[in-house]
């Protein structure tokens, strides 16, 4: 027999997001700083910019722009992306900090960042468009987990496009 509660308490407390968005031009990061959250920390690949896209857009450079006019203390790029040049031009052109290959959901880079920094999690949030690798990162650091929709999921993987299905599901479910 399936224990479902068991599964239930995972999704709840690892894999639910905190909040949703359609974009990351829907976030209020004004009620965010407001909150008490000083610390925001981006995904790049589907989250800020798709897959097929070189740089960003000056709708994304004006949203950044707008966000570091809000005081946050620290604003910064965590990426799974293995591609350093990718990773470094995108941080370059919203002149952020940025970790590539960042290997999420496990913790490690993501805990280094917050250590060397000496950064309390309550007040840091991971905005991000993937509940396997973002959400369960943030959730598991106790950051403030914010989940985006994929912002283009026309030229991704089909694996990719099963795991935004999924995700869907999940999202769905509960």
């Amino acid at each position: 027999m399936i224990n479902t509660q068991f599964y239930k308490d995972i999704y709840y407390n690892y894999v639910r997001p905190n909040l949703v968005y359609e974009s990351v031009y829907d976030i209020d990061f004004e009620l965010l700083y407001d909150d008490g959250i000083r610390h925001l920390f981006f995904d790049i690949d589907n989250t800020i910019i798709s897959y097929k896209e070189d740089g960003v857009s000056l709708q994304c450079l004006n949203l950044f722009n707008s966000i570091l006019n809000l005081d946050f203390d620290t604003v910064a790029l965590i990426s799974n992306n293995s591609s350093y040049d990718r990773v470094n031009k995108v941080a370059k052109q919203l002149k952020l900090p940025a970790v590539a290959f960042a290997c999420k959901p496990f913790p490690f880079a993501m805990r280094r960042v917050l250590e060397d920094a000496n950064l309390n999690p309550k007040e840091c949030a991971f905005i991000g468009d993937q509940l396997m690798t973002d959400i369960i990162l943030a959730n598991t650091l106790g950051l403030k987990s914010i989940f985006v929709e994929p912002l283009d999921t026309s030229s991704v993987s089909k694996l990719r496009l099963l795991q935004y299905k999924v995700q869907e599901s999940l999202l769905n479910k509960f």
